[in-house]
């Protein structure tokens, strides 16, 4: 028997016990082509921006800082570009912005590598003032439909372990350059950095923690590390991992969850989303992020289901998918930062 799903200039099939079901997609209008100046323009945006922030975390204000009060509030206002200086922040930009790239384009790859129309990765470039980094990151669109669970885990899997992969050299070339100091009690952020000479405290995960025991002579209980800016940018790698393995909706971890558990993604996501509740009186940002997977869901945990559902995942997918879910609980920090 074969179920004609949809009439298409593209074809799948799949053969079911006694039956062959026949899914053909054909698409109603062409995907727009890439604007690659856009693209472009974006991505030197933000690195030019990443460069700026590098700078402020390596000690050097390459925009010569003034801060002025406005309606009752002090603002950062800068006053010129010193162009000498623009390189302290060149190591910080280059490793955080190559690690934002890995992950898109390893989406990107996967969805091409399927035949999934997608666009180029767009950059989205932010005052350093405001965002420690330079940029919100960066995403893709995917514009056509998922035909099977393993489609979906593919483009899904693909970005955070190219990031974390990414991450992991940087972080451990960072580590080695970063300093060790004695303190009474570090409480949950045992790492430190300096932006524009105010403290920021960074919390720890399992991942950062074992690579400082390995790396730092004398890290310990009773000590702060002092992060160089090439660690941080390691640890913000590591931490966007964990971010996008978030369980929700179309975030990478929602995929990858909805391709290995099925509908039952929405009920382990709906348990994560009361976690975020009392997480968030740890550090706000989580109740944020939890918005921002809500509106990208438009307000649902649950992940749209895929057009062959009942095609299996596979075993080697599913072990690499499991693998992905231990990678989250390695990176996860309850309390990231402290400003």
């Amino acid at each position: 028997m074969v179920n004609v799903v949809a009439w298409a200039d593209q074809v799948h099939t799949h053969a079911n016990g006694s039956h062959t079901e026949l899914v053909a997609l054909r698409r109603e209008v062409s995907p727009p082509p890439d604007r690659l100046m856009i693209h472009l323009l974006l991505f030197l945006a933000a690195l030019a921006s990443a460069v700026v922030a590098g700078g402020f975390l390596a000690g050097t204000d390459v925009l010569g800082t003034r801060f002025r009060e406005i309606g009752g509030s002090w603002f950062p206002v800068p006053t010129g570009i010193r162009l000498g200086a623009l390189g302290t922040g060149v190591p910080f930009a280059i490793a955080f912005i190559g690690i934002l790239l890995g992950h898109e384009l390893g989406h990107y790859f996967a969805a091409r590598r399927h035949r999934v129309p997608v666009s180029l990765p767009y950059f989205i470039p932010f005052p350093p003032y405001f965002s420690l980094v330079g940029t919100l990151g960066a995403f893709i669109r995917l514009r056509g439909p998922m035909i099977r669970r393993s489609v979906l885990f593919d483009i899904g899997v693909a970005g955070p372990l190219a990031s974390f992969v990414l991450s992991l050299p940087v972080l451990a070339i960072g580590l080695s350059l970063s300093e060790v100091i004695p303190v009474s009690d570090p409480g949950l952020y045992p790492f430190l950095i300096h932006f524009l000479d105010q403290p920021v405290r960074i919390g720890s995960n399992v991942i950062l923690h074992v690579a400082a025991t390995l790396t730092l002579p004398g890290f310990g209980a009773d000590t702060t590390v002092i992060l160089h800016p090439l660690a941080f940018a390691g640890w913000l790698g590591i931490f966007i991992t964990a971010l996008n393995l978030i369980p929700l909706g179309q975030l990478d971890g929602g995929h990858i969850l909805y391709a290995i558990a099925g509908p039952r993604q929405r009920a382990l996501g709906m348990a994560f989303i009361a976690l975020l509740v009392p997480l968030g009186l740890a550090w706000w940002g989580w109740w944020l992020w939890g918005g921002i997977a809500l509106v990208l869901g438009r307000g649902k945990v649950a992940h749209p289901p895929v057009l062959m559902e009942e095609v299996p995942l596979g075993r080697g997918r599913t072990i690499l998918g499991w693998t992905a879910i231990a990678l989250f609980f390695m990176s996860f920090s309850p309390a990231p930062l402290e400003i």
